[in-house]
């Protein structure tokens, strides 16, 4: 039984969809392809996305205000903010699970928080925040079309494969909002360079971070397979490191949008699948 609703890919009409996901106490700790790295790299995700798309919804909502006159984008953003206020809420249902199987992850959490609430929101200021936004959803949406595209998900634990298969694909429905609306408030191209650049900081530190402390307290961080594992993630059959730098290259083309890359498919077979 599906546990999200399987409705057709549109994204010129985004709202969220109705979901219905429990992550029960057999979900093993390794439930990618049995490998402690694998799994703790969709599991550092997890960690840090949760507090992220909060700080998103927070940021895009303040920007609502500059589209008064234009009903129909603004339409669409709330589309956008309803879509990852739900990945939010569904990715923090997961955090219990983490939390059953003893892995100390409150201080993480706290951090994340206070990152996104004190240094970028505050500190940063709603221009920056907004550019920033635009440019990680571009990093989501290169990792989204990875991941669908080799079906990483394939040897996944059930539960966990819907999860990000589903969170994938709304994340390519999606992916040109935050840079549209970073587009229609400033035209900098300077700023859009510091947000790409400071949302690529924000991912690979947060990643990094929730990796190393996962693996440390599982007793996996300085074992062979362990980076034997990180090896095969980044440069074996799925190549991610080259693919996902070439793709993210792209955002630095002055002319570039998130509509020129034809990746929609991948999306649609995830909404389209036999339930």
């Amino acid at each position: 039984m599906s546990r999200f609703e399987r409705r057709a890919l549109d994204p010129s009409h985004l709202r969220p969809r109705r979901t219905a996901f429990t992550f029960p106490s057999s979900i093993p700790k390794h439930w990618l392809a049995g490998s402690p790295t694998q799994s703790h790299f969709f599991n550092a995700i997890n960690l840090f996305v949760v507090s992220f798309e909060e700080f998103m919804v927070r940021v895009m909502r303040d920007r609502l205000p500059e589209l008064k006159e234009d009903t129909e984008f603004s339409r669409q953003v709330r589309g956008f903010m309803g879509q990852e206020a739900t990945h939010s809420y569904v990715h923090e249902k997961f955090l219990n699970n983490l939390r059953e199987q003893g892995y100390q992850i409150e201080g993480y959490l706290s951090a994340s928080e206070r990152i996104f609430t004190h240094w970028f929101e505050k500190g940063l200021g709603q221009r920056v925040s907004m550019s920033m936004i635009a440019g990680f959803e571009h990093l989501t949406a290169l990792l989204a079309e990875i991941v669908l595209a080799d079906q990483m998900m394939k040897p996944a634990e059930p539960f966990m494969a819907e999860l990000w298969e589903w969170h994938a694909a709304e994340e390519i429905e999606h992916k040109e909002m935050a840079f549209e609306l970073l587009r229609r408030t400033s035209r900098s191209y300077l700023l859009r360079m510091a947000g790409v650049l400071l949302g690529g900081v924000v991912v690979l530190g947060f990643i990094g971070t929730g990796m190393v402390m996962l693996l440390r307290q599982d007793g996996e961080l300085w074992r062979k397979r362990t980076w034997r594992d990180f090896k095969a993630l980044l440069f074996g059959p799925s190549r991610m490191a080259l693919r996902s730098l070439g793709i993210f290259l792209e955002y630095f083309r002055p002319g570039f949008h998130p509509n020129q890359r034809d990746n929609y498919s991948l999306a649609e077979s995830v909404f389209q699948r036999a339930k």
